[in-house]
């Protein structure tokens, strides 16, 4: 897997203690893919950052989540190099995920998919994209006609997914209209 090709996780932008420590702020913390021995790609967030533009490999020696998500890197051990590596974008290679149990996927895996009208088949775009509202995540449809829909991924409007043939069906509810981009 080619480095702009790993999924994002996380942000950190302040160290944690004296040791050499990091304050990650993951995008799942309850549900982190992280763990002790995980390797991880760290990109700089600013021209601030010593960590070279195209990445830069790391892996954890301990994490901790709580309040706050500490984690320390086996390569670093030095808060003053820790200071210097600030602030950074945190990857991770998909393949490197623990296996999803039956049934289940990351949100990860719904890019790319196709999604088709649940009453028709037809193809109504791609997932393009999720986010979380903080209430739900969002799914970001974009269709060929350059219409992007952005709803909750719930079943009322996702009933079906299909990871292993690439699709999953939509009920379009009656109010929402998409919006036009320019790309």
């Amino acid at each position: 897997m080619k480095k702009n090709e790993l999924i994002e996780l996380g942000v950190c932008g302040k160290p944690h203690g004296i040791k050499g420590g990091f304050t990650f702020v993951l995008n799942n913390a309850e549900d982190s893919v992280l763990a002790n021995g995980s390797e991880i790609t760290l990109f700089p967030s600013s021209k601030a950052s010593s960590i070279e533009e195209g990445g830069e490999d790391f892996h954890i020696k301990s994490i901790a989540f709580g309040n706050k998500v500490i984690v320390y890197l086996k390569e670093v051990s030095d808060r003053n190099l820790v200071e210097s590596m600030i602030p950074f974008t945190i990857k991770m290679s998909r393949e490197n995920f623990p296996e999803a149990e039956e049934g289940e996927f990351y949100y990860s895996d719904l890019i790319g998919l196709e999604v088709r009208d649940v009453t028709t088949s037809e193809v109504v775009g791609k997932v393009s994209d999720f986010y979380d509202n903080t209430a739900q995540v969002v799914l970001v449809i974009k269709s060929p006609g350059k219409e992007v829909l952005e709803l909750p991924f719930v079943e009322n409007f996702f009933p079906e997914v299909d990871i292993e043939n690439g699709f999953m069906t939509f009920i379009r509810p009656e109010y929402v209209e998409g919006k036009k981009t320019d790309d």
